[in-house]
């Protein structure tokens, strides 16, 4: 910890010329140890951490005070209380595995207690916490949920930048079917209710990528996608879960500036034409095997198969919560 390596070091400079307590930086000093705080507020609630962030700004200011006396042994004792109070902090790589485990915990309770839906998938699970932005909190294994929002009755479970072609697979560079796995066995309870929600990346960013490279259709290509989905689905209806699935949204407007966090290929109308197929497909098959299907694409489409820019929100890839008022409708099927 590099402040308590300072405040030794300054204690070592008051003992050999105690002259120097005129000189001693104070607001950097209280810096220095606002930032060790700040690393570690999620250890505690509001009201513990604003106790233990008194008790340094207190010792700190006793501090300052004895130094204008000058009186250094006076000093002295109060900086060894605060070496001692950073020395009993965790260490932040500690710091973050506890973090991690108390939002593993809280999610899990609050799925257990009150039965809420999972929804599993890449980032646009987000939609389902109730924020615009994104807003994940770490639960371990490179997994994340979102805030509580008790009016939404989800739990979000974002396992990285999954593709829908490669869910099934074990071995792939986000690791989603390892990280499902882990899930059931971990986290979501048994006969849970849980919403799949892949697909975006692939019809953004792969398929007319792929239309190129194989020399094939949108629609075959998106039917290699759907065929390595459904196995993945399939797998978990297997297991006893309680199988839906919601379709991807539409795409990227054209008019939205290049993003390298959400690279695109084809243009507006191309990617929601797959978009279309793709839904239209996994309603189907969806069907075929009992498993529900939900979505909200053609409330956000024009005839003309250009995205409605008002249920976007402020990224122009995600849904915003302007689209509540369409997602309602489906979501109450789940219940």
């Amino acid at each position: 910890m590099r402040t308590i390596q300072i405040l030794l070091q300054l204690m070592q400079s008051i003992k050999s010329n105690p002259a120097v307590l005129a000189l001693l930086p104070w607001q950097d000093i209280l810096l220095c140890v606002s930032e060790e705080l700040s690393c570690r507020t999620e250890l505690y609630s509001e009201t513990q951490f604003q106790q233990v962030d008194r008790l340094f700004t207190e010792l700190l200011e006793e501090a300052e005070a004895e130094a204008a006396a000058y009186n250094p042994d006076a000093v002295l004792s109060r900086l060894q209380k605060l070496v001692f109070a950073l020395s009993v902090l965790p260490e932040t790589a500690y710091a973050d595995a506890l973090i991690e485990q108390a939002h593993f915990d809280h999610a899990c309770l609050r799925h257990y207690k009150e039965d809420t839906v999972i929804v599993l998938g890449d980032s646009h699970v987000n939609f389902f916490s109730g924020c615009d932005e994104l807003s994940f909190l770490p639960i371990g294994k490179s997994i994340n949920t979102c805030p509580d929002n008790p009016a939404y009755p989800f739990t979000p479970l974002h396992a990285g930048p999954c593709l829908a072609y490669t869910c099934c697979q074990f071995g792939t560079t986000y690791s989603f079917r390892e990280k499902a796995e882990y899930l059931c066995q971990n986290f979501i309870k048994p006969g849970a209710r849980i919403l799949c929600c892949l697909g975006e990346i692939d019809l953004r960013v792969h398929v007319y990528k792929q239309t190129a490279l194989q020399n094939k259709s949108y629609k075959q290509i998106v039917d290699d996608i759907l065929a390595k989905y459904l196995s993945f689905l399939l797998s978990l209806q297997s297991q006893g879960y309680r199988v839906s699935c919601w379709g991807p949204v539409a795409s990227q407007k054209e008019s939205c500036p290049l993003n390298p966090k959400f690279p695109r290929n084809g243009s507006e109308k191309e990617r929601n034409l797959a978009t279309a197929y793709f839904n239209q497909r996994l309603s189907e098959m969806c069907k075929e095997h009992g498993i529900l299907f939900l979505s909200v694409f053609d409330k956000m489409i024009t005839p003309d198969f250009e995205t409605r820019e008002e249920y976007l929100s402020a990224d122009g890839c995600h849904l915003g919560q302007n689209a509540l008022s369409i997602a309602l409708p489906e979501w109450k099927k789940l219940f």
